[in-house]
């Protein structure tokens, strides 16, 4: 990308529609004043509360000098705070300017991101939250979307389908196609996966009947596999919990195998090892799919940890406590 293509980029970033707010290498395609940050502030009443705050948010889409342009036109800034948020896995290669949250830039005021890191500027804020909880969430609503998450019952004339694989197609070569490609083989031995994404595509029903709703779509399977891309500490998606939120019970693999211990109960998730041995492991899914009692007792177990929606609660109470800190 050309210095000139920078440069007209962070010319024109994204605003709001009162300009308050601007995003640079964020999801290019959603509305500004649709993405979650811009309704957090918004419910929060921040923009209210501090009408000379420019916010400025960045994220890890792009290229890292369009940061390094905004730091060079407004050096004395003291009204534009700068944020930068991490939904991917930084630790990848292709991530390697973003690795350390850009918090070897002192221009940075906030940090967020997936990682565990002890940094007066980071807050750790995974980006699951931002899919599963809305911007505008109260404690009371928190509390009650996990409880809806964590207590569900099996409807075995809706939900009688084997398992179902939703991936896009990264190419023959990537480690993450790969992987799902072994998963759905060995499955495979079971019953039929029908993959209803790019990757190993068999069936077009997703698009044909439930017009690309995902949820809608997994309501009819027993098993969904949402393994991540790649297992790194802390890094967790929305992947596991679109499973549980759609009612199949995930077969998963990342964060080492310990996704969000203080959040999700493990005992209700079935981990797949990539590197070893998983003939105990199909089995039990086998048994699984073939005995309704077993399924029933296996899928009516709380998925959340009791204390899940006070972590949950946390999580914001402390972005909305750090924001307003830094504001001030």
């Amino acid at each position: 990308m050309s210095l000139y293509t920078l440069y007209r980029r962070w010319r024109n970033p994204l605003r709001t529609s009162d300009g308050r707010i601007e995003y640079y290498n964020f999801w290019n395609k959603q509305p500004v004043d649709e993405i979650w940050f811009t309704a957090f502030l918004r419910s929060r009443g921040f923009f209210d509360r501090y009408p000379k705050t420019e916010f400025v948010l960045f994220s890890s889409l792009g290229n890292l000098n369009i940061f390094r342009l905004d730091v060079l036109a407004h050096p004395f800034s003291h009204n534009r705070k700068r944020l930068y948020f991490n939904g991917e896995n930084n630790h990848y290669p292709g991530f390697a300017s973003y690795k350390h949250n850009l918090l070897d830039y002192n221009a940075i005021d906030l940090s967020m991101g997936f990682d565990y890191i002890d940094d007066p500027r980071y807050l750790r804020f995974p980006l699951w939250l931002l899919e599963m909880f809305p911007p505008e969430s109260t404690v009371d609503n928190i509390k009650l979307i996990c409880e809806n998450l964590s207590h569900q019952h099996w409807d075995s004339s809706v939900r009688n389908r084997f398992c179902a694989l939703v991936s896009g197609n990264r190419g023959p070569n990537d480690p993450g196609a790969q992987r799902r490609t072994r998963i759905v083989q060995q499955l495979n031995s079971i019953a039929p996966v029908d993959c209803a994404g790019r990757l190993l595509h068999n069936t077009d029903e997703l698009h044909e009947h439930y017009g690309n709703d995902k949820a809608a779509y997994l309501q009819n399977y027993k098993f969904y596999i949402c393994p991540e891309n790649a297992s790194v500490e802390g890094y967790v998606t929305e992947k596991v919990f679109h499973a549980i939120g759609s009612g199949c019970i995930p077969i998963y693999w990342g964060s080492n195998n310990n996704p969000e211990p203080d959040v999700l109960n493990h005992d209700a998730i079935l981990f797949w090892n990539p590197d070893g041995d998983n003939t105990a492991l199909l089995k039990q899914i086998d048994e699984l799919h073939r005995n309704d009692n077993l399924y029933r007792e296996f899928f009516e177990q709380p998925r959340l940890k009791e204390e899940a929606w006070q972590v949950v609660a946390g999580y914001f109470e402390r972005l909305e406590q750090r924001l307003d800190d830094l504001f001030r």
